[in-house]
């Protein structure tokens, strides 16, 4: 009696392993987003020199300031798709008093995979350009 219990226990225990092949294939797991997305373009925008103030403007406000330091702010990025590899990065921005004084960033040019496809903008029709608007004649 007891090896029928030992068996079973030890085929439960076996069949439960494969559960994380399966979760992964089929169970949907959402998109986690924390942090700053900073693309290429805004942090072109960012030089040495500028005050905080600035920086807040162009970037947002930082993901974290540290406690002991504050001259040394942190834009923190973390993307997990669902299903995917995590993608993290960190830009580091060193200030002296007021003012910028080093940038530190890794990561940076990775693209937003959330993003399947991004949109494209389209020239302005006429009507947009001139200023008109263009009224469908009503019947009465």
């Amino acid at each position: 009696m007891t090896i029928k219990k030992i068996l079973a226990s030890l085929a439960i225990t076996f069949s439960l392993s494969g559960c994380s092949y399966l979760y992964n294939t089929f169970v949907y797991q959402i998109d986690v987003v924390q942090g700053n997305y900073v693309d290429d373009k805004k942090l072109a925008q960012v030089e040495l020199g500028m005050t905080q103030q600035q920086i807040v403007f162009v970037l947002g406000s930082p993901m974290l300031i540290d406690q002991f330091d504050t001259s040394k702010w942190y834009y923190i990025r973390y993307i997990k798709p669902g299903g995917e590899p995590i993608q993290q990065s960190q830009i580091l921005l060193t200030f002296d008093g007021n003012k910028l004084t080093s940038i530190t960033s890794d990561n940076i040019d990775q693209e937003n995979p959330l993003i399947k496809n991004p949109k494209v903008k389209k020239e302005p029709n006429e009507a947009a350009q001139t200023g008109d608007t263009k009224v469908a004649p009503t019947t009465e």
